[in-house]
């Protein structure tokens, strides 16, 4: 059964791409007004959330273990302690998203 299973993909992955169409595809940039401004808002927000979690993160463990150090009751279960730390982290980059979205509105 095991050769004839191995047998099959052999032969499946050499007859799909003999079965292609071959079609070339050009590039097309996009348009000036091809995407609705909101859109490009959300990219950046999404991009500036995402990059600041690589920030945020290690402050927000670094800042939980300090305050679980100074008596902060805090849970005993690992993986409760990281979501903790994933959730400040987490708001932590939703403000400065935010920031960065009311100061863009701000400056226009």
């Amino acid at each position: 059964m095991k050769k004839f299973t191995a047998f099959l993909l052999i032969i499946l992955m050499i007859v799909a791409p003999l079965s292609a169409d071959r079609i070339e595809y050009e590039y097309e940039p996009y348009e000036e007004d091809e995407f609705p401004i909101w859109s490009h808002e959300l990219r950046r927000a999404e991009s500036i959330f995402f990059g600041s979690l690589v920030i945020t993160f290690p402050v927000a463990m670094g800042v939980y273990s300090l305050a679980s150090s100074l008596g902060m009751p805090t849970p005993s279960q690992a993986s409760t302690q990281v979501l903790h730390q994933a959730l400040i982290a987490g708001g932590l980059s939703l403000v400065i998203a935010g920031t960065d979205w009311i100061l863009g509105k701000i400056s226009q």
